[in-house]
């Protein structure tokens, strides 16, 4: 029976961007995501955290900041995911036939990580995620066999203009280097003949120069940090960290798809199909690694389950060329791939709609924390207090209780990006976040090219009970007075689930750095 494969992506890509559109229009932003949307409103080289790939994604999709809401600023991120879809295909289509593009695609699409984390979510691996996509398509055509030599060294050159902009991205980039290189150690040493591989290298590092330079000037700040966190020295066992990272990982894969790469890998161990070596070698290469490296730090440190996302797709790829070889020819799709996009969609359905309207509280009871633990209150709730609250301080001002443009101000990174994107920035109030450098992060650099708290200001210290708590002593001493609090509470579907706190801070002594870190 023939199958139009190319026609069957194109309605798989449309259909797939209409989900990712509909949650992007749908929730307002995570607690990561709006602090990168603060990366965007100062372009630097490197910020505390991350390269600058997603400040630069951020920029395009709201045409220089023009448009500022949550769907234009998650746009980059959908628009990347519908060509992911497209290159993966080719990918497929590559290492054995269409019938393994497509079914790639179909991983692709029931992936967690990659359609909604990366693929609707505005984070660094929205860019990430596209240029190493494009860096292993690349990687497959430069190691066909076939391919004349000028066109593998055009590649190659390409292929270093992507992994810079991976790494551009997010630091995790320079592992498509470390499995490309061991690929070429270990299977085409031929290939270390090649000028163009060594200019290819030499065009990653010049892309990326910009982030050791930053970094030289900022006395090494972003390594420094992330270096507290997966360091292994003085550090016990941690076994809910490792549980978190594989069993997170399982999830944001989809856990049909994870039982679909067990099984593959397995399968091609065993020799039951008779993939090309080359692509195999190279695959495994570029994912186990990765993989094994944050399972091993996850013993000591907590880390993340999206970190090990990009790694899983050489192994999408490999799963995917499994199935092809095996299923037969007149089945559009097999029973475990669809089983994984109804799984995928299903959640998707049910689970998007449970955030903003669930009847019951899904974390802590007592009033002074309510909500801790639910994190699904960091994208509900935010829009209707900024209306609640700019009622409010119009109010203050006009009573003579606060001063015409006092300052929003907040003590921790988040909830500092949620304040600013929806209570600053709608409301034209100046923002500030106040603390030490390892508690506002991009902050420190932001508040430089904001206006500063001029002595005698008052401010509004503002908290989600879910998050942290009051104003600290050494905040509290730049001040002259500090009000007893005010409560609003978050109702959703009619159940109390969170409280905003606000302080009133009077008569700012001055005293504080322009960048807003105690000494």
């Amino acid at each position: 029976m023939f199958v139009n494969y190319r026609k069957n992506i194109f309605l798989l890509i449309i259909l797939s961007t209409a989900v990712r559109c509909s949650i992007a229009g749908f929730l307002e932003f995570g607690n990561d995501e709006v602090y990168y949307w603060t990366y965007a409103q100062h372009l630097q080289w490197n910020y505390f955290d991350h390269p600058p790939g997603v400040a630069v994604l951020i920029r395009l999709s709201t045409l220089n900041l023009l448009i500022q809401n949550e769907f234009f600023i998650r746009l980059g991120a959908i628009l990347f995911a519908a060509v992911n879809t497209w290159v993966i295909y080719l990918t497929g289509k590559k290492i054995q036939d269409e019938k393994t593009g497509w079914y790639a695609a179909l991983l692709y699409t029931s992936s967690f990580y990659c359609s909604v984390i990366a693929g609707t979510f505005i984070l660094p691996d929205s860019p990430q995620l596209f240029f190493w996509v494009m860096s292993i398509y690349l990687m497959t055509l430069i190691i066909d066999e076939s391919v004349s030599a000028a066109k593998r060294n055009r590649l190659l050159l390409v292929l270093g203009i992507t992994i810079g902009c991976c790494v551009m991205s997010k630091i995790h980039g320079i592992f498509l280097w470390a499995g490309f290189g061991a690929y070429i150690l270990f299977f085409q040493q031929r290939l270390l003949r090649s000028p163009a591989l060594y200019l290819a290298a030499a065009i990653t590092l010049i892309i990326l120069s910009p982030i050791i330079i930053w970094n030289i000037q900022n006395h090494f700040v972003t390594y420094s940090f992330h270096g507290r966190r997966v360091g292994f020295f003085g550090k016990h066992l941690d076994t809910d960290s490792f549980l978190q990272q594989l069993f997170g990982s399982i999830f944001y894969n989809n856990p049909v798809n994870f039982v679909l790469y067990i099984i593959a890998l397995v399968g091609i161990a065993r020799m039951k199909i008779n993939l090309p070596s080359r692509y195999v070698s190279l695959f495994l290469l570029l994912g186990l690694p990765l993989i094994g490296i944050l399972l091993l730090v996850s013993l000591f440190n907590e880390t993340l389950p999206h970190w090990s996302g990009p790694a899983y797709i050489s192994i999408l790829l490999l799963t995917a060329g499994y199935f092809a070889a095996r299923e037969p020819s007149s089945r559009l799709i097999p029973t475990g791939i669809l089983v994984a996009n109804l799984f995928f969609l299903g959640i998707v359905v049910v689970g998007i709609p449970v955030i903003r309207y669930i009847p019951a509280r899904l974390g802590d009871g007592e009033q002074r924390m309510l909500g801790k633990g639910d994190v699904t209150l960091d994208m509900v709730g935010w829009d209707r207090f900024s209306r609640r609250f700019d009622s409010l301080y119009r109010v203050d001002v006009s009573r003579g209780l606060m001063k015409k443009d006092a300052f929003i101000i907040s003590d921790f990174w988040y909830p500092a990006a949620h304040l600013d994107y929806y209570l600053a920035r709608p409301n034209h109030i100046p923002f500030m976040a106040i603390g030490g450098i390892t508690d506002i992060h991009q902050y420190a650099w932001l508040n430089v090219t904001r206006p500063a708290i001029m002595p005698g200001s008052d401010a509004y210290f503002i908290f989600p009970s879910n998050y942290y708590g009051p104003p600290k002593p050494q905040l509290r001493s730049y001040f002259d007075q500090v009000d007893d609090s005010v409560l609003f509470t978050q109702e959703r579907t009619g159940v109390r689930v969170r409280n905003f706190v606000i302080y009133r801070l009077h008569g700012y002594r001055g005293g504080l750095n322009k960048n807003g870190v105690f000494e």
